[in-house]
């Protein structure tokens, strides 16, 4: 298992960060996870994105049945052929 990589990015660098690591995970055919965490306590977000294999076949299924099952919640699924 290889080491990991965990980065903090000032919020301003952000934007200029995501298009490297979305193109980079892209290229070695890497799940590609971009999740905000809402600290209830002090309101903070954080913009988590994750690299790597992380999605199992299974665990892909059960969030695309969450997205079909529940379309008052608001979410979006776009899928499209690849290569």
């Amino acid at each position: 298992m290889g080491a990991v990589k965990k980065r903090r990015v000032k919020k301003s660098s952000l934007k200029d960060t995501l298009p490297e690591l979305i193109a980079s995970a892209l290229a070695r055919e890497d799940d590609l996870i971009i999740t905000c965490e809402m600290d209830t306590d002090s309101g903070r977000k954080t913009l988590h994105v994750m690299t790597g294999k992380l999605v199992s076949t299974c665990m892909l299924n059960k969030l695309k049945a969450r997205i079909v099952t529940y379309p008052e919640d608001g979410c979006t699924l776009v899928s499209g052929t690849w290569k």
